[in-house]
């Protein structure tokens, strides 16, 4: 069970095993849990089954306080992807990991969510039925594993639905699930709702010169800046906006660098904005 919690009982060692004075034990596990004797080995060994000794030592130091909490799940998961690239021990020590030491709910929830995510080979996954697009739910799983998914999620959703083409069918009943299962932000889920409302949902980039910006905080932008210039009480609801809990994202900081160097703004409102992206 993820998040389950798991200790070793240590055997006594048999007076015929016992070290002589000034020796080491291999290891203070029991016999079937000992790792193989190189001790600087990559690998450990337990039960038979090979894992990642540099990942397991990490889980046992964020355990030692009784239990792993999101922010050291996330590490770990930081720590064994090292390329971008989950191997098949590292998955399985990930996995032993959550089936042996305790997790918060947060944390395991995480942990099994990217386990899970691109595991699977067929497109569709079916639920009650129903086809949905499965890289587009498992995106949508991974943006909601802290919890709620933002507004610069939804649109990257989004973004990502329309591929270039379009959305299809199948990928606005997988949006249109991912909204009623998964958690929003009051200001993503209006964003959705709204997008989905219409007859073929945009994509929320608008490209110039070949830089990606993000479209809705440019025609916001624009709209402040009609009479004139923008305040920096403006300024200051702008950035607001853009945060939406998860903070600013790089295509977002790109639109207000873009936005600064094409549209006035009072010296206090350039002020505030040059800070924050400094």
């Amino acid at each position: 069970n993820f998040g389950s919690s798991h200790s070793a009982q240590i055997q006594p060692l048999k007076s015929a095993e016992k070290p002589r004075a000034g020796t080491m034990v291999a290891s203070d596990e029991p016999e079937v849990k000992k790792a193989k004797t190189d001790g600087d080995s990559y690998y450990k060994v337990i039960d038979g089954v090979k894992y990642d000794r540099g990942l397991l030592d990490m889980v046992e130091r964020f355990a030692a306080d009784g239990q792993v909490g999101y922010p050291e799940a996330k590490k770990l998961w930081a720590d064994a992807q090292d390329g971008n690239k989950l191997t098949d021990i590292e998955r399985a020590t990930l996995k032993y990991a959550m089936e042996t030491y305790k997790f918060t709910d947060k944390a395991a929830n995480f942990l099994k969510v990217y386990l899970e995510a691109g595991t699977h080979s067929s497109y569709y996954k079916l639920i009650d039925g129903k086809k949905y697009d499965r890289a587009l739910l498992e995106t949508a799983e991974k943006y909601a594993a802290d919890g709620q998914i933002s507004t610069a999620e939804a649109k990257a959703l989004l973004d990502d639905a329309a591929d270039g083409k379009g959305i299809t069918g199948t990928e606005k009943d997988t949006l249109e699930y991912v909204l009623e299962k998964f958690k929003f932000t009051a200001k993503a889920k209006a964003y959705m709702e709204g997008q989905l409302k219409t007859p073929e949902p945009k994509s929320y980039y608008k490209i110039i010169d070949g830089v990606k910006y993000d479209a809705s905080l440019l025609l916001e932008v624009e709209s402040l800046a009609k009479d004139g210039l923008i305040s920096e009480a403006e300024a200051h609801r702008l950035w607001s906006d853009a945060e939406d809990g998860k903070g600013i994202t790089d295509i977002e900081k790109a639109t207000f660098k873009h936005a600064l160097a094409t549209i006035k703004f009072t010296d206090p409102a350039k002020t505030f904005l040059e800070g924050k992206l400094a």
